[in-house]
């Protein structure tokens, strides 16, 4: 917080902030662990569930109270990752569906009917590799490039990135789509990044994560 305030105090116009939660407290995990392969306990629309949305409304009050408003917030730092047996790093596990129904039943919710209604939602927040598929789970307008927009072996590629936007009851919380660079050599911006806006213009794409270098061993 001292760290924000003397960003913001050196600044020409106000910051625009961000939060990425990387897992939520291991009660509320099937692993039982903040690291390795581990989701949210449960379905969406449930204690757990709904304990997560909250912890995210109960973030921004904090900060709120320290005279601190985020511009955003991603639905988790790298869901895939949470997928990943032995992860070492923290995680919490989502595939595009499971977020699709979190954000529709729960945090879309919380965040709507909270004092922080106006705070945009970040969807994916993880490599562009798995785009378009993973944005056309949530949003209600997705338009499907016909096959000859599509080249191997990149169709399979497309086909598991876009799931999350094609939900109207999720794709109305969501604003935007975060990515990371780490798998950018695995993934052609035409046929990742490219895609994705054509099918979805009215959702913005961010670059929410980068490193000293743009493979993820760097």
């Amino acid at each position: 917080i001292p760290i924000l305030w003397a960003a913001q105090a050196m600044a020409k116009r106000p910051l625009s902030l961000y939060a990425s939660p990387w897992t939520s407290p291991v009660w509320m995990k099937t692993n039982g662990a903040m690291t390795g392969r581990g989701t949210l306990k449960g379905s969406p629309g449930d204690k757990y569930h709904q304990a997560w949305a909250k912890y995210f409304i109960r973030f921004l009050d904090e900060y709120a109270k320290h005279n601190l408003t985020f511009w955003a917030v991603t639905a988790g730092n790298e869901p895939t990752a949470g997928e990943i047996i032995f992860y070492p790093f923290q995680c919490l596990g989502f595939s595009p569906e499971h977020q699709r129904d979190f954000i529709a039943r729960d945090l879309g919710p919380a965040l709507a009917n909270s004092s922080h209604r106006n705070v945009r939602l970040i969807i994916l927040d993880d490599q562009r590799v798995m785009l378009p598929y993973w944005a056309e789970v949530v949003s209600p307008h997705g338009r499907r490039p016909g096959p000859t927009r599509l080249s191997q072996p990149w169709v399979l590629v497309t086909l598991f990135s876009c799931q999350v936007l094609k939900d109207p009851a999720a794709a109305r919380y969501i604003s935007g789509i975060g990515i990371h660079w780490y798998l950018d050599f695995l993934a052609p911006i035409d046929l990742t990044l490219s895609i994705t806006h054509h099918l979805f213009p009215d959702y913005f794409l961010l670059s929410t994560e980068a490193s000293a270098g743009s493979y993820f061993w760097e």
